[in-house]
């Protein structure tokens, strides 16, 4: 009997571990969530979480890139592209000034003395050489906002309508002949000055660009002193003096040369007018030439050697 009693007090034990066991496993499933415990499908998404976070930062891509491209800055040699550059011959400027560009030529004008403050443009050796006569169509610009002077403020004033940018420089093509014709380009010149040392001057720099091939040219009145004015509609002033600024910059002879000539008849040689472009920035306050290197501008600009464009001299 004991033998007995003892098995069966044995089983009833293994079935009420067996129930609580089943109890247990019971209640942990039904509250697994309650609990927080992970399933397999929560340790993919921690797994994939993980491996995004440690993927490096990419490189932002050129093309959608906001940043700005920083201008380029001219080396200090003589192979400054400065062919390419269509504003290269101009003096300073700034975004208040009246700047006039026609196909030729580009100026800066003047609307308090109705002329402009300066022409600058590129002359090359088969330019001077074209077929295209002048017509003396004298005429208002059109492109001076403001308007320009026009032929009548000339008339009966004693002086000529004197071209800054010449019209024998420009026979390459009849527009631009014609372009050189407007008022924008005309000052008040002697007629004693236009018709012969100013004339002088400008055929000789016609003939320097034939052996050189390429020069700069910026040319204008010295507005500054006590002027007289001219003008029936508009108040013309008189300069008192004019200025032909030139540059070479093709090799071997990198040179540049400047005039400054009173507003009056003279027997003097060129040569005698010549001065360092330096010395026409101190009379005009213009800037000429910015875009060159620092130190070709400061050796060109400050320097004058007259055998270079004087030869015998």
């Amino acid at each position: 009997m004991a033998n007995r009693s003892g098995r069966k007090t044995q089983g009833n034990r293994k079935l009420i571990l067996f129930i609580i066991l089943v109890i247990v496993v019971f209640l942990i499933y039904n509250n697994a969530d309650k609990l927080n415990l992970p399933n397999i499908g929560d340790a993919k998404v921690i797994k994939t979480e993980k491996k995004k976070e440690e993927e490096p930062a990419k490189a932002p891509d050129k093309k959608k890139s906001s940043r700005k491209t920083e201008p380029k800055t001219a080396p200090a040699t003589t192979s400054f592209d400065f062919e390419n550059n269509l504003d290269f011959a101009l003096p300073a400027f700034t975004d208040q000034d009246q700047i006039v560009r026609h196909q030729a030529y580009s100026l800066s004008y003047a609307d308090e003395f109705e002329q402009p403050y300066w022409v600058a443009y590129q002359l090359t050796a088969s330019e001077v050489k074209g077929k295209s006569e002048r017509e003396n169509d004298f005429r208002p610009d059109p492109d001076v906002k403001t308007g320009s002077a026009t032929p009548d403020d000339y008339r009966g004033s004693g002086y000529d309508r004197g071209h800054l940018a010449p019209a024998a420089d420009f026979k390459f093509s009849n527009k631009a002949m014609s372009e050189s014709f407007f008022m924008s380009n005309m000052s008040p010149q002697a007629p004693e000055f236009n018709r012969e040392i100013w004339e002088h001057l400008e055929s000789r720099v016609r003939s320097w660009v034939k052996k050189d091939q390429v020069l700069y040219v910026v040319t204008g009145p010295v507005l500054k002193g006590k002027m007289s004015y001219i003008g029936r509609r508009n108040k013309v002033a008189v300069p008192p003096m004019y200025f032909k600024v030139i540059l070479d910059l093709y090799q071997p002879d990198v040179k540049a040369i400047a005039f400054l000539m009173k507003n009056e008849g003279s027997n003097e040689p060129l040569e005698s007018f010549a001065v360092t472009i330096d010395e026409v920035e101190k009379e005009t306050g213009l800037d000429f030439f910015p875009l060159l290197p620092d130190d070709m501008e400061q050796k060109l600009e400050s320097s004058l050697t007259i055998s270079d464009w004087f030869k015998g001299k």
